[in-house]
């Protein structure tokens, strides 16, 4: 639980006062106060405003005393980490500057001597946008010798991927290389992440050298605490605000769910509202709902049918025992095989060679994992297991990302979804995805899902409403940009909204096609291209609607633009940007190498934005 609390500081308050209102604040209040009030008096005296809203403040130090944490994100989990990490400084008086690398000048890394490095890796082991520069330059031979750096790495990522906390391990491995001295082995961290990055911040933040001079306290970029208004007399009013994590999802009910569509398609897509009444949850358009499924029934059968275990035997995770049925159906992931799982699987199953066989043939093991549940791994390599073994094989049940596709303004105490579900048979067997099957199967209108926000902080509409802005979508990738829209259209933005969206079919698979007409019809909509694949005998795709309008995306790209991507990332999203470098090189009548710093350049200013998967 998080704790909001408003105040205000009367002008004229004596000492009296002044203690009045200080002895109801704790400790952390205190510090952050102090922090901010010495930034706002730092500020005025420069002639600034406010301190801005991602810097960290602090007074002067020596460079043996400053520590520098960089992060590198893709999504905002990278940056809410390094948050963490430099709250932990603060309270232990460090002081500290919190940086984006999509901002840092590669020129002052050798300046550096103490360095804390949170990275996250997208997808097979490439490094976030606002991480490539930094990366690159790093793996390059004009990076300097770093003799005097002391540094440690938090890696985050996603196990369900075989290149697992891949950019955090570049990064590690190649300031060692240079010349710097860990200050703790690196940690790469799981979806869940909070817990572990808070326990390596007390190990490394207690090997950091120098504390910072008591005169300059820190404030940080997202303090516990916000200062937002005077409260007369000295006196604090505490507002409790109830933080939805994992650990305390929202019970939300469904409200709505509509096939989207028509009889015939090859696809299934629904769209789901839930009511967020009572939860007090904000969020933007860009952001995602985290949906914590419930494995398939049949599944779980399954599994239990295939390891020869009891039901009704007692697991225990985490300090409380379940049965294993309701384990295996609310607390471990089923549906898909991982890299560890296989690994720890192995080490209980000595008897069956090919398991370690596989594992150390890198070219083999992704079509092994590739469609295989648990089920799957058991049947093929029998091995006699306790219930508790079993489960201390399986990795926990990850919650899903959806792209929210609503806006809050739109529908107030929503939120809405636009889910695929995921089918397809292997190995002899009909498989589902775990949380698209979830609801498209078991969730009923006044059933209550597990959610909640996770914050997309490099996906959302320009600052500037006046910005024209280009959404480009395949299937369930437009479900963003409804939100887009919606926001746009509440607000009375003035920039232009242009959507290309694609899918098989114009008479099945219009997504939201009603909506689309009408916000056309209202000028909420200035553009709509639609490429329907398989409606005629050459298929089209929305990287050939972008190049039939080339002319108009380069104009509107010159003249400041944001570029908006939605769905496959291997495929959809390769060819639109291999449609883009083409563009701006035809348009421009420049070569191929400015294309690619054109479009490095609008990553850079983030006008390219990327919600792929």
């Amino acid at each position: 639980m998080s704790i909001t609390s408003t105040f205000t500081l009367p002008l004229g308050l004596d000492d009296a006062s002044l203690q009045q209102f200080a002895g109801g604040l704790t400790e952390q209040q205190l510090l952050w106060l102090s922090g901010y009030f010495y930034g706002r008096s730092a500020g005025a005296a420069a002639g600034a405003v406010a301190l801005p809203a991602t810097a960290v403040a602090a007074a002067p130090a020596a460079d043996t005393a400053r520590l520098t944490i960089l992060f590198g994100s893709q999504t905002g989990n990278s940056k809410k980490a390094a948050g963490l990490v430099a709250e932990a400084a603060r309270q232990r008086g460090l002081a500290v500057a919190v940086r984006d690398m999509n901002d840092y000048p590669t020129k002052e890394l050798k300046n550096e001597q103490q360095l804390l490095v949170v990275v996250s890796t997208q997808g097979e082991g490439d490094p976030p946008i606002a991480a490539e520069e930094l990366h690159q330059f790093l793996l390059s031979n004009r990076a300097p010798k770093l003799p005097n750096l002391r540094y440690a790495v938090l890696a985050l990522g996603d196990k369900s991927y075989l290149q697992f906390c891949q950019t955090g391990f570049e990064f590690d491995q190649r300031l060692a290389e240079l010349g710097g001295k860990r200050l703790l082995e690196r940690v790469d961290c799981d979806v869940e992440f909070e817990a572990e990055t808070r326990r390596w911040a007390g190990q490394v933040l207690a090997l950091v050298a120098q504390p910072a001079p008591a005169t300059a306290p820190v404030a940080t970029a997202q303090p516990f605490v916000q200062v937002n208004q005077l409260v007369a007399a000295g006196e604090a009013e505490v507002e409790e605000k109830v933080e939805y994590t994992s650990h305390n999802p929202f019970a939300a009910e469904l409200l709505e769910k509509i096939q989207l569509n028509g009889r015939g398609s090859t696809k299934e897509t629904y769209h789901l509202e839930f009511s967020l009444a009572g939860s007090g949850i904000a969020y933007e358009a860009g952001d995602a709902l985290m949906v914590q499924p419930v494995n398939q029934e049949a599944l779980v059968q399954e599994v239990i049918q295939a390891a020869r275990l009891n039901a009704t035997a007692p697991v225990k995770l985490n300090d409380t025992e379940f049965d294993l049925h309701t384990a295996l159906a609310e607390k471990l992931e089923l549906s898909v095989l991982t890299r560890d799982v296989l690994e720890r699987y192995a080490a209980v199953a000595p008897q069956h060679p090919k398991l370690r066989d596989i594992l150390t043939n890198k070219a083999q093991l992704p079509d092994y994992l590739y469609g295989r549940d648990v089920a799957d791994l058991l049947t093929e390599f029998p091995v006699e297991l306790s219930g508790q073994q079993l489960a201390a094989v399986l990795r926990p049940l990850p919650a899903r990302a959806y792209s929210i596709a609503s806006s809050l303004l739109a529908h107030p105490e929503e939120v809405h979804l636009t889910v695929g579900a995921v089918r397809y048979e292997t190995n002899g067997r009909r498989k589902h995805g775990a949380c698209s099957a979830y609801q498209a199967d078991a969730l009923t209108i006044g059933d209550t899902a597990r959610v909640w926000i996770d914050r997309n902080e490099y996906f959302k509409l320009p600052q500037d409403a006046a910005t024209d802005i280009i959404l480009v979508g395949a299937g369930t990738g437009v479900a963003p940009f409804r939100a887009f829209v919606e926001e746009r259209a509440e607000t009375g933005a003035a920039g232009r909204n242009w959507l290309v969206f694609g899918n098989p079919h114009f008479t099945t698979d219009f997504l939201y096609q009603t909506e689309w007409q009408q916000h056309l019809k209202k000028g909420t909509l200035d553009r709509l291209d639609v490429a329907f694949s398989r409606d005629q005998q050459q298929k089209v795709y929305i990287q050939h609607r972008l190049l039939e309008q080339s002319a108009r995306l380069y104009h509107q790209l010159e003249n400041g633009a944001y570029f908006y991507v939605c769905g496959d990332k291997n495929r959809m999203a390769a060819d639109v940007r291999q449609a883009l470098l083409t563009i701006i090189q035809q348009e421009s009548g420049k070569d191929a190498d400015y294309a690619a710093d054109y479009i490095k350049q609008l990553r850079k200013q983030r006008r390219y934005l990327e919600d792929v998967y």
